[in-house]
């Protein structure tokens, strides 16, 4: 199945107090990771796809390493399953480098992982519908 992986620099805006990254900015990273799977297939979300909505109905991650501010990480997307009217993505963050003040931080290991599964709505209905003939091509490939 399709995958695309983004590599992102963790800015002061996204940690804690204690210079950890707060859980919300890595579902950000997750949809980095997501819009550039969705442009590597030839869907941007920006400029294609235009007649449907497609909400994220479930979200979870999982931690278990330590990221901290100016760290590089790479941020996998890979569609997981696709089905009628949905799909899901499975994300996998890994350090992408190991700076002298993180003799720790050994590039490829993963920090934290989660998964996201989008829905194809129909706009006016705000009802679930299948997923678009040519997407679902795009998403199934590989």
């Amino acid at each position: 199945m399709p995958s695309a992986v983004v590599r992102v620099r963790v800015a002061f805006v996204d940690v804690d107090s204690s210079n950890r990254i707060h859980f919300t900015a890595f579902g950000r990273y997750m949809e980095l990771a997501e819009h550039q799977l969705m442009r590597d297939l030839g869907f941007p979300y920006a400029t294609t796809l235009r007649d449907s909505g497609f909400p994220r109905v479930h979200l979870c991650m999982d931690f278990s390493g330590a990221v901290l501010f100016d760290d590089q990480l790479d941020v996998e997307a890979r569609v997981t399953r696709v089905g009628t009217s949905s799909w899901t993505v499975a994300f996998t963050a890994t350090y992408a480098d190991a700076p002298d003040r993180r003799p720790d931080a050994t590039p490829g290991t993963i920090v934290a992982r989660g998964e996201m599964t989008i829905v194809a709505m129909d706009l006016l209905t705000e009802r679930a519908q299948p997923i678009p003939a040519e997407l679902r091509s795009a998403l199934e490939a590989g």
